[in-house]
């Protein structure tokens, strides 16, 4: 089984967190295949079996690929070779029926991929504690589940504390998705695909530096969904 795990080039230790967060729930690092923007083309010529998505936190998302302009006196980070290459895997996944686990900048992805937008700044639009970079393992904030979890996140305590390195955020919630998790200050925390039996998530937190149970088990299950698509049917 081979998870593609999706960085930007300068971001190698990328692999190193989520590979122990997937060891963590019981995966072997090996069964990543991480993917930049630079071998990708490589990757897609290798014709690798996929047997699901995991798209990583990074830069910040070009504003016109949801319809706005960069708002005045907001730094952003761009990459947009990451959002080219992240949007068009997910495509991919829709069209190959790969689970996908989307994190933090990759939740974001996620949302504008399905026609969501985004809050371009926390802070500027009177939104503050969600930019705690260190240490990676902060516990910043709790985040409640919202209709039990949805599908994904079900069984979970129903708040948990989680960490929080962002400056965007979720802004209109694109329709194919339904939020499953929020912070106290209602920023959206997770979705998943509305009514949808693939496994899509998107957190907007970072459980690969957390070691406790609920965050360990959002890989667990990702893994699992990963598994069964990986096996031959009948």
């Amino acid at each position: 089984m081979r998870v593609l795990l999706v960085r930007c080039n300068h971001r190698p230790f990328e692999v190193e967190r989520f590979g122990g967060a997937w060891t963590r729930a019981a995966g072997r690092p090996e069964e990543l295949l991480g993917i930049t923007p630079d071998n990708a083309k490589d990757i897609v010529r290798s014709e690798v079996e996929v047997a699901g998505l995991l798209l990583t936190g990074g830069p910040d998302m070009e504003p016109r690929r949801y319809g706005q302009r960069p708002a005045t006196g907001v730094e952003l980070s761009l990459d947009p070779a990451r959002d080219a290459l992240d949007l068009e895997l997910l495509d991919e996944a829709q069209r190959r029926l790969w689970p996908v686990l989307a994190v933090c900048y990759g939740c974001q992805v996620l949302n504008v991929f399905h026609g969501g937008t985004l809050i371009q700044d926390l802070e500027r639009a009177g939104i503050s504690g969600h930019r705690v970079g260190e240490p990676k393992d902060h516990l910043a904030h709790e985040v409640t589940l919202v209709g039990g979890g949805g599908r994904w996140l079900a069984g979970l305590p129903s708040s948990f504390k989680v960490n929080s390195r962002h400056h965007q955020a979720l802004g209109s919630v694109a329709a194919p998705l339904t939020v499953v998790a929020q912070a106290p200050d209602g920023v959206v925390e997770a979705v998943e695909l509305r009514d949808a039996e693939r496994f899509v998530l998107g957190v907007q937190w970072h459980p690969e530096n957390l070691h406790q149970r609920e965050h360990v088990e959002v890989f667990r299950r990702f893994r699992a969904a990963c598994l069964t698509r990986s096996r031959p049917g009948p």
